[in-house]
C-alpha cells in the first residue's frame, strides 16, 4: 500500500489505569471475523452490538497467550468519551488497511496471473461442447 500502516499501539487509561492497546494479528484477525467486510467498517461506529464486540476483543484482560480472561472484563463507564472513541479510529484504522491491502494484493494476484487464467478460461471454452448432459 502507498499509504502509511497504522500505529501499532494506542495508549488510554481506563479510570485511573494506563492501558496499551498493541494490535497483533489474533487480535486484528478476531476483529475481521466481527467486522467482515470494508463496506461493513461503519458498523464499528454505529451498531451497539459490534462496538461492543470491539471493545471487547480490545480491552478485555488476555493471558499470556492471548485468550481472554473469562472471570475478568473492563469496566467501560471508566473510559473516557475521548478514548473509547480512539479505540474505535484505532480498530477502523487498523481493518480499513487490512481489508484495503488484501484487496490490492489479491488484485496485483490476478493482474500477474491474468495470461494463465486467460489459457484457463479458453481451454474451459473449448470443453463446453464435449460435456455430457446432466439430467
Amino acid at each position: 500500500m502507498n499509504a502509511a500502516s497504522p500505529v501499532p499501539t494506542i495508549n488510554i487509561k481506563i479510570g485511573d489505569k494506563p492501558v496499551e492497546v498493541t494490535m497483533y494479528f489474533g487480535r486484528l484477525d478476531e476483529l475481521a471475523k466481527l467486522v467482515g467486510s470494508f463496506e461493513r467498517l461503519p458498523d464499528v461506529d454505529f451498531d451497539a452490538a459490534t462496538r461492543q464486540a470491539v471493545m471487547d476483543i480490545c480491552l478485555a484482560p488476555r493471558d499470556v497467550r492471548g485468550r481472554r480472561i473469562e472471570d475478568e472484563s473492563v469496566n467501560l463507564h471508566q473510559l473516557s468519551v475521548e478514548d473509547g472513541e480512539a479505540v474505535l479510529d484505532f480498530v477502523k484504522d487498523h481493518l480499513s488497511d487490512f481489508f484495503l491491502g488484501r484487496l490490492e494484493k489479491h488484485l496485483r494476484s490476478l493482474a500477474a496471473n491474468g495470461e494463465r487464467l486467460k489459457d484457463v478460461g479458453s481451454s474451459m471454452n473449448g470443453l463446453a461442447g464435449s460435456a455430457s448432459e446432466t439430467r
